[in-house]
């Protein structure tokens, strides 16, 4: 009977520990620039998320669709149920047309990659 009591410990602490992780959680994952003046200006957008898991949060690295979109992020842990922000931007200068850029970001969650994007129009003239 104590195996029996031992092995229910066992697997409910397994189960406890199996549901302990990280969890990234955006406000919103995309925004839309609409149509923007070209110029030499790089936009940038905030990305709000909090960390609704129940262990710290630790983004590991992030990676961009190309070499003109940009991203900022945190580099210390957000613990559970903080928030923090990452930052996408798009190098706008020499460009025109429609755009639409992806920010990936790997981070000790499940699934491990989470992915913002950004887009637009570069115009000559923006709406007033």
């Amino acid at each position: 009977m104590t195996r029996v009591y031992l092995l229910f410990f066992f697997l409910t602490g397994l189960s406890l520990v199996s549901n302990a992780q990280a969890e990234i959680t955006f406000k919103e994952s995309s925004h839309d620039f609409g149509t923007v003046h070209a110029g030499k200006d790089t936009l940038w957008y905030n990305f709000t998320f909090t960390n609704t898991g129940n262990e710290p949060l630790q983004i590991n690295d992030v990676k961009t669709s190309c070499d003109c979109t940009l991203a900022e992020w945190p580099k210390g842990v957000i613990q559970p149920g903080k928030s923090a922000v990452v930052r996408g931007g798009f190098k706008i200068e020499n460009k025109s047309g429609s755009f639409e850029k992806s920010v990936i970001i790997i981070s000790n969650t499940s699934p491990a990659t989470s992915i913002i994007t950004i887009k637009g129009v570069i115009g000559d003239s923006a709406p007033q």
